[in-house]
C-alpha cells in the first residue's frame, strides 16, 4: 500500500497507458515511477494496452483500483468505438488518417487494430474525467493508442520510448510530431529517433528511475568465503539477453575447479532450449531456473546478500535487436551488487567506466574472467560498489526522475 498526498489544486489527473502493466510479468520497472506520481498527489488513471489475466507484481496491486482492464477487442470496445463515432464522425476521421502513413501493411494492420480500443478510451476518459496529459510507455502500437485517443480529446500526450519500439519504426515521425515530448531512457534511443524525425526539440533522455533507501550503507560488504560464488541473472529467457553466453562461461569455470551457483530468474520463448544447454553441459546441480518472479520478490533477493554479482550477457541478434538500458542492472548498483555486462545498446551508458565490469557480446571466455576477477579482486570491487551507488542515486534515483517527469507534464497539461 502507497501514500498518497492530498490532492491539492494544481494536482494533475494523468492518463498511463501501458502494454499490460498491471496485468502481466512484464513493465515492473514502471511501478516506481507510477508510485510517485501518486505519493506526490496527483491522480494516475492505467489503461494496459493488452493486459493479460494474472498480476504477478505484488508491489503493484495497488495500482487495481486505478485501472481498466480491457481486452484489445470485445462488444464493450466496439459499442463504445460506435458511440464515439456518431458523436464526431469528422474528429474520428482525422485521427485515423495518419494511419495511413504505416511502412507496410503489417504495421498498419496492427495499428487498425488499436484503433477502436482508442476510440473506446476516448469515451471513458471523457465520461470519467478528461485527464490533464496522456503518457505512453512504448512508441509503437501502444503510442498508436495514445496518439489516436489524445487527438480526439484535444489532450497533450508524450511517450517513453524503450528500445525494440524505436526499432519498430510505427509512424514515429507522425508521433513526434503530434505529442508534446518523447521521453528516451538513454541517449542511444534519442538519437535513433533523430536520426528517424526532425522533431529534436521534442526529444528529451530522461533515465527509468528505481527506488533507494535513503539511509543505504555505501560501504562494500566483505562476502563471507567457504560458500559457492553465487551468481543471479534476472532477464526474460529470450534471445537478447544471451543465456547462451553466460552457461558457456559457466562451464568454463567449473572444468578450472571453481564452485559456483548460478540462478535465472525469467521465462521466455527460450526455456526448453536455455534447459536443453544446461543438460548438456552437466551443470544442472549449479544452474536453477527460478522461473518468473514478482519484482517484489526479485528486490528482495537483490537486497538478501545471497549473491555475490548480478550478470547480464546482453547480445545483439542478427535482426538488430539489442537492450536498452535495463532496469534489472540499476537496481542491482543501487543495491550494492557487483554488476557485469556486455557493451551492447544503452548497457555502456550506465555501466561507465568503474562501476561495473563490462566484455564484447557473445564472448563466454571473457565472461568468465570477469567472474574470476570478482572472485579474487575484493578491493576493486569496493571501489565499484561505491561508483555504481553514487551514479544511481544521482542519476537514476526516482525522487530526482519523478521530479523531472512531473515538470514535463505539468508544461504540457491541458489548459
Amino acid at each position: 500500500m502507497i501514500e498518497v498526498v492530498q490532492s491539492s489544486a494544481n494536482s494533475m489527473h494523468i492518463c498511463y497507458i501501458t502494454h499490460n502493466l498491471p496485468y502481466g510479468a512484464y513493465e515492473a520497472f514502471i511501478i516506481p515511477e507510477l508510485k510517485y506520481i501518486m505519493r506526490s498527489g496527483h491522480r494516475v488513471q492505467v489503461i494496459p494496452f493488452l493486459p493479460e489475466k494474472n498480476v504477478t507484481h505484488q508491489d503493484c496491486d495497488f495500482l487495481l483500483k486505478h485501472s481498466v482492464r480491457m481486452p484489445l477487442l470485445n462488444g464493450a470496445i466496439l459499442l463504445g468505438a460506435l458511440q464515439e463515432v456518431i458523436r464526431s464522425p469528422w474528429a474520428v476521421v482525422k485521427s485515423l488518417v495518419p494511419l495511413r502513413k504505416s511502412r507496410n501493411l503489417a504495421v498498419f494492420m496492427k495499428n487498425l487494430a488499436a484503433a477502436p480500443k482508442s476510440l473506446w478510451l476516448a469515451g471513458h476518459l471523457r465520461r470519467t474525467g478528461v485527464p490533464d496529459h496522456i503518457h505512453v510507455h512504448w512508441i509503437n502500437a501502444s503510442a498508436t493508442m495514445a496518439f489516436i485517443t489524445a487527438a480526439i480529446l484535444n489532450v497533450p500526450w508524450s511517450v517513453t520510448a524503450h528500445r525494440g519500439d524505436i526499432a519498430a519504426n510505427n509512424l514515429i515521425a507522425e508521433k513526434v510530431q503530434a505529442c508534446s515530448f518523447v521521453r528516451c531512457i538513454n541517449q542511444n534511443g534519442a538519437s535513433e529517433i533523430q536520426r528517424l524525425t526532425a522533431g529534436g526539440e521534442k526529444i528529451c533522455v530522461l533515465h527509468m528511475g528505481v527506488e533507494m533507501a535513503e539511509a543505504a550503507d555505501w560501504t562494500a560488504v566483505t562476502k563471507e568465503r567457504g560458500r559457492k560464488f553465487s551468481i543471479l541473472t534476472p532477464a526474460n529467457l529470450v534471445e537478447v539477453k544471451g543465456h547462451y553466453y553466460l552457461i558457456q562461461a559457466i562451464r568454463i569455470l567449473r572444468a578450472q575447479g571453481e564452485e559456483i551457483q548460478l540462478d535465472l530468474a525469467g521465462d521466455g520463448v527460450l526455456k526448453k532450449e536455455i534447459q536443453g544447454q544446461i543438460k548438456e553441459a552437466g551443470l544442472e546441480d549449479c544452474i536453477r531456473l527460478l522461473g518468473q518472479l514478482s519484482h517484489a520478490a526479485l528486490l528482495s533477493r537483490l537486497v538478501s546478500d545471497q549473491y555475490d554479482c548480478v550478470v547480464l550477457p546482453s547480445i545483439v541478434t542478427e535482426r538488430g535487436d539489442m537492450e536498452g538500458t535495463p532496469v534489472a542492472l540499476i537496481e542491482a548498483m543501487a543495491a550494492g551488487i557487483p554488476v557485469i555486462s556486455t557493451k551492447t545498446g544503452g548497457i555502456p551508458e550506465l555501466c561507465r567506466e568503474g562501476t561495473a565490469i563490462l566484455v564484447q557480446e557473445k564472448d563466454s571466455q571473457a565472461l568468465a574472467e570477469a567472474l574470476l576477477l570478482l572472485m579474487r579482486d575484493a578491493s576493486g570491487g569496493a571501489a565499484r560498489l561505491a561508483a555504481a551507488k553514487t551514479l544511481v542515486k544521482e542519476q537514476f534515483y526516482i525522487a530526482t526522475i519523478g521530479q523531472e517527469l512531473l515538470r514535463l507534464f505539468e508544461k504540457f497539461r491541458k489548459k
